[in-house]
């Protein structure tokens, strides 16, 4: 049945593909009346829509979209969405923050027509015709509306009184050449609609601001306007609504959408845009109080963007131009025709830059149609790659920090107060990249990760975009851009209409672009390789055969610049002979190559392929033309070795590198001994396949367990880490393997006494699943000693809810020995207490008081009470419910709602619970419970510290702790999470 299927959809695509109609494109005109009621937040209103079927089909229905239904409930594609990118805001929002649309009674010439909700997503419906609407004919369908406007979870709803307007309408969904596009509404993905005109009233208080697309024909509302624009000193904070409406009409044509924004605090600025051709554009800047010192350059921005895009592609069409400020939540602006809305922005140039960018969506959205549901790329990639050409003309010597911070010291503290601002482009494509999460840029929208939408449908496309143009040169890809909006102007082109274009007008092959670049995770990697008089040798390490660019230089200064076509393997490529001391690839070409570190060679001299040294304290990115690495002082401090000094030496954070180390060679100024830790790692990107990483490293730890001079341990150890990739890359879970081995030397411990004479060899498996509303992880682990076999697993589950992440956790452990020798000593057995740092035989974790006992009256006792929460996970310490057989355990965590706060209850047994004595001494006996239990409550100190506080438990936990202590802080016991403190850790799991 199966086969039959695949062979019936086979047969059907090739069927619909050879059927496909040649281009045409739908018209729809819209007739729009809507009233605001902003005491309940609500529209009614009112629509007349005029659609013209220029297709060859005859069409018996028609889909609508009713995008603010997607606001409804939990079951939308939006509110899935939502959650699968890892926000509950939504989900746990009350009615009064849903939006919906209904009321709605389609009619065409009076009579009502038959329609439905679509069968999976309620924000589209269909319509049935009366009759087939034929090629070239209209009809003219009517519907009343009323709108329940949601709170600020997207594009669509409001904050208080200050309304976004948007996808607000029933509206007619795409019909083009290859058939209905009926897509539902999505935070991340955005639109595609049929071209007409729109002629929209709205009705609501007078004292409204109001910021809409297109041209405001209503002179009174217009004279108000320009009194506001005029007016620097009225202001009233907060008003209330007048009694008395009013209603404004906007009309405009060639466009495919209608967003209005209104706010009774807005201030208005106006000015004029006057282009080389002589056209004038009236543009406008909408925002409150708040943000007026921010925004009091708006209008610059606008005019610069607007004479940059005209001046690039075509001139600005429309007559108005708006950016209004606006509670945006999906994502830090928006496009709609004529007019963005901002949310808030860090610095002066983030706001330039958001305004900027979203009113080039008038071309790359508002001239050309891009589908952007399924193109994505398209519009944000072109458009992204028109903001950094504007940015990087307007600002050539602008630093990243200026756009991301504005303050330039904690850039000079990071040491990147000096890098430009392109790179911030490249570091964020290689975020991804550098993780091996890369997907192909041509992808449909809701098949990116949240990562992924960003770094390659906005960041990577930029990029290629940016390599085209600077492989054709500016002029000529100006040329054919201008060409190609002069051909698809207010139509829907395709990709393969803009390879063509390109292709057509360069007599190039775009394979390496269109194809591999963009179709494809291929690696962009050249490197040089040799230099000699007149010629250099060129490797291509990747997999993409893209143009070349080759410059000799003069120190900073560039001699000869060439570009050279793509090619796999090596080639010797001719530079002219000419003074210069640096022959760099790709010099000022910004590009998604993977790595940039083999660009560069030196003419003369030794080491011609070595960069220059960077070395400053704090090293956060790479940067390709120096080699960078950390060294700062280090500081730490343990009960032995006391205070610790030495230097902390690692290769940069950002971002994932073939090679990586950190080292921390310290003196014990108590024991005044050698004292440290360090690892190397060596990381492998398989580009496809099943692996995603594969980390080869090595470690090494030596600190004190005495006061005495040489009492230390010293452990060696190594492993190989291999992280499976993801079937779909929207999804978060980890699926590791882990094969590692330890060498120890503990000289304090007998009959142990030789160097490095205890070995450890592991192998851990994980997967973990960390959904929004729940997660869930599975670890197994099989260990080999020096005289035992063990194996255990290890099964974590959580709960999320709307006031915390990890809300209820519950674990569950069980373990057993395979195989003990007879020298076998219980310091390796199962205990049903976590490990004090006495049991960490491994010496994985870091302790203050590693060999600190409760027992031993000459310890630090505070020190002793720290532990780790493995093997049966009790807090309550009992050094005496040990196994060489078998222990199982499972526990429960509530977080108390507000509070840094948790209960939490255990209970377990092992070999031997209930019939065997735990402790026996002339003083007192005690014997085990079959199942031992505690409860308690914790306290988390920023995740860092958890602090367990036992309030009940069984009587043999009870009974023990009265031997160990007399007093009951002393059975308070904690945890330090030090890699909360250890940025590598966390690097994967924050780009994921």
């Amino acid at each position: 049945m199966k086969s039959l299927f695949i062979v019936a959809v086979l047969l059907t695509g090739t069927f619909l593909h050879l059927t496909a109609q040649a281009y045409f494109q739908q018209e729809v005109n819209y007739t729009l009346s809507v009233a605001l009621n902003d005491r309940d937040h609500t529209l009614t209103g009112y629509e007349t829509i005029e659609y013209i079927n220029n297709s060859t089909e005859s069409l018996p229905y028609l889909y609508f979209h009713l995008w603010p239904n997607a606001y409804r409930d939990n079951t939308t594609a939006f509110a899935r969405q939502q959650l699968e990118q890892g926000s509950k805001r939504f989900h746990f929002a009350g009615d009064d923050k849903r939006g919906f649309i209904d009321s709605l009674d389609f009619r065409m010439n009076g009579q009502s027509l038959e329609w439905a909700p679509d069968d999976v997503h309620n924000d589209i419906c269909k319509i049935m015709l009366p009759a087939l609407l034929k090629p070239g004919d209209t009809v003219v369908i009517t519907t009343p509306f009323f709108v329940k406007i949601p709170g600020a979870f997207s594009r669509f709803g409001h904050m208080g009184q200050s309304y976004q307007i948007t996808q607000w309408y029933p509206k007619p969904a795409v019909y083009d050449r290859h058939g209905w596009n009926k897509m539902p509404y999505l935070d991340q993905g955005e639109f595609y609609s049929e071209y007409g005109s729109f002629d929209v009233s709205i009705t609501l208080p007078r004292n409204y601001v109001v910021g809409a697309t297109g041209n405001l024909v209503t002179t009174e509302e217009a004279d108000w306007l320009n009194w506001k624009a005029a007016d620097t000193t009225t202001l009233t904070v907060n008003p209330a609504s007048t009694p008395e409406l009013k209603t404004i009409r906007y009309k405009e044509s060639n466009i495919h959408d209608f967003a209005w924004f209104a706010n009774k605090q807005y201030l208005v600025d106006k000015g004029e845009v006057v282009l080389k051709s002589g056209k004038k554009i009236t543009i406008w800047a909408m925002y409150p109080p708040s943000q007026a010192t921010k925004w009091k350059d708006a209008l610059t921005y606008l005019n610069d963007a607007i004479t940059a895009y005209s001046s690039w592609y075509m001139d600005y069409p429309y007559d108005n131009c708006s950016a209004v400020y606006g509670s945006i939540e999906a994502g830090g602006a928006m496009e709609y025709p004529t007019i963005t809305v901002v949310g808030n922005a860090g610095t002066n140039y983030m706001l330039e830059e958001l305004i900027m960018h979203e009113v080039g969506h008038n071309w790359f959205y508002g001239i050309l149609g891009f589908n952007e549901r399924t193109f994505p790329y398209l519009d944000e990639g072109l458009n992204t790659f028109s903001e950094f050409r504007y940015m990087r003309t307007k600002y050539p010597h602008m630093r990243i920090y200026e756009l991301i911070m504005g303050n330039p010291l904690p850039a000079k503290l990071a040491n990147f107060s000096t890098l430009p601002y392109y790179l911030y482009y490249e570091l964020v494509f290689l975020a991804s990249a550098r993780e091996n999460f890369e997907q192909p840029v041509n992808l449909h929208s809701e098949q990116f990760s949240s990562l992924n939408y960003g770094a390659m449908a906005y960041h990577k496309a930029a990029l290629v975009f940016n390599y085209l143009m600077q492989s054709v040169g500016e002029n000529k890809f100006n040329a054919i851009m201008q060409e190609f909006f002069n051909d698809w102007q207010y139509r829907h082109p395709g990709p393969d209409d803009l390879r063509k274009a390109f292709e057509e007008n360069t007599d190039e092959d775009l394979t390496w672009l269109f194809d591999d670049l963009m179709g494809t995770t291929k690696r962009l990697n050249y490197g040089i390789s040799k230099v000699q008089p007149g010629k250099v040798l060129v490797k291509n390490y990747g997999q993409v055969a893209s143009p070349v660019k080759l410059t000799l230089k003069n120190d900073d200064e560039a001699e000869e610049s060439a570009w050279y076509p793509g090619f796999t393997g090596q080639q010797w490529l001719e530079l002219p002979t000419s003074p210069g001391n640096r022959v760099v690839l790709f010099d000022s070409v910004w590009l998604p190559e993977l790595n940039r570190h083999n660009n560069f060679y030196k003419t003369s001299g030794l080491f011609r392929k070595t960069e220059p040294l960077n070395l400053h304290p704090v090293q956060v990115v790479e940067n390709a033309g120096s080699t960078r690495i950390g060294i700062m002082p280090a500081l730490g401090w343990n009960n032995y070795n006391k205070t610790m000094l030495g230097v902390f030496v690692y290769t940069p954070l950002l971002f994932t590198r073939t090679l990586e180390f950190q080292l921390m060679p310290m003196i014990g100024l108590g024991n005044h001994d050698v004292a440290g830790m360090g690892k190397v790692t060596l990381n492998l990107f398989p580009h496809s396949g099943m692996i995603r990483t594969v980390q080869l490293s090595a470690n090494a730890r030596r600190f004190g367990y005495d006061t005495e001079n040489g009492s230390s341990y010293n452990k060696a150890g190594g492993d190989v880490n291999f992280v499976f990739r993801n079937a779909e890359a929207t999804s978060k879970a980890v699926k590791t393997l882990t094969i590692s081995g330890v060498l120890v030397d503990e000289p304090q411990f007998e009959p142990y006494g030789d160097l490095l004479s205890l070995y450890y060899f592991d192998i851990d498996a994980f997967l973990s699943q960390p959904y929004t509303l729940y997660s869930y992880s599975v670890g197994l682990n099989m260990e080999k000693s020096n005289n035992y076999l063990r194996a255990s697993v290890e099964l974590k589950a959580a709960l999320h809810t709307n006031y915390a992440r990890n809300a209820i956790q519950f674990r569950a452990f069980i373990g057993g020995f395979l195989d003990t020798e007879d020298d076998f000593g219980m310091r390796n057995a199962l205990r049903l207490s976590g490990a004090s740092g006495y049991y960490d035989t491994k010496y994985n974790d870091l302790y203050l008081g590693r060999y600190e006992s409760l027992g031993d009256a000459d310890r630090q006792k505070l020190l002793s009470q720290q532990f780790n929460a493995d093997h049966g996970g009790f807090a309550s310490n009992n050094p005496f419910a040990a196994t060489d057989r078998w222990l199982a355990s499972a526990g429960l965590t509530v977080k108390v709602p507000k509070l840094p706060v948790s209960l939490f209850v255990n209970a377990g047994t092992y070999s031997g619970a209930g019939d065997s004595w735990l402790y026996q001494s002339a003083e007192k006996d005690i014997m085990s419970e079959l199942i031992p239990f505690e409860t308690g409550a914790m306290l988390s100190i920023a995740g860092l510290i958890k602090v367990y506080f036992p309030v009940w438990v069984s009587r043999d936990m009870a009974e023990v702790n009265d031997i160990l202590t007399d007093n009951y802080w002393q059975t308070i016991r904690y945890t330090i999470n030090f890699n909360q403190l250890n940025p590598w850790k966390l690097r994967s799991s924050a780009f994921q």
